[in-house]
């Protein structure tokens, strides 16, 4: 009777154990917090999806984007642009830190910049561990950040930029977890937030 009450009780400790480490692991899984590499072929199916959409609403030609960058280098709001484009539709690996109310995304290049929760300076920014969005206007155009997890569990970083007196563009990028051989890069440089990004 003893030896059964014990067998049942180490059962119970295992199940638990077992619980936990799935619970945390899947919660971890589904946050934007840490690295991540471009995932070429769901990129290219979700932003020819997105380009299909956009061109049944505006009635214009496609812009031409590979990977959910434009193709040729042209910036986000004409070929004479100097604008900056939005880092996370540039980098191959992304990596993603929170602290406090900040939000840090890196790229293997170097390049860095933080988005900070709230309203500050015109830009309007949320996060949930899951969810990141950011808005905001300047005097040649606006534009809309959106990066979640997706129920597969890849990070879509989704970029809606509005030039003044120009057409909506609407650019994406699916990166996912690395495999385990990978090893993300730590040295980073900070990106000017103050710029148009």
């Amino acid at each position: 009777m003893k030896i059964s009450s014990v067998f049942k009780i180490l059962c119970l400790c295992i199940f638990l154990g077992l619980f936990t480490t799935c619970f945390v692991h899947a919660k971890r899984d589904k946050a934007i917090t840490g690295t991540w590499v471009v995932n070429e072929e769901a990129t290219e199916t979700l932003q020819n999806k997105v380009r299909r959409t956009n061109n049944r609403n505006m009635g214009d030609g496609p812009n031409v984007v590979v990977l959910g960058v434009p193709a040729g280098g042209a910036g986000p709001s004409g070929p004479n642009s100097t604008l900056r484009f939005p880092i996370v539709l540039e980098c191959e690996e992304i990596s993603f830190q929170v602290d406090d109310e900040k939000i840090k995304a890196s790229c293997e290049t170097g390049v860095s910049r933080e988005f900070l929760v709230g309203k500050l300076h015109g830009r309007i920014t949320r996060f949930r561990s899951n969810v990141l969005t950011e808005s905001y206007s300047s005097t040649s155009r606006s534009v809309k950040h959106d990066i979640r997890v997706d129920k597969e569990g890849n990070l879509v970083a989704k970029v809606r930029i509005k030039p003044k007196n120009g057409n909506t563009q609407v650019y994406v990028r699916v990166y996912s977890r690395p495999s385990d051989t990978e090893v993300p890069e730590t040295d980073n440089q900070s990106e000017d937030t103050t710029e148009d990004s």
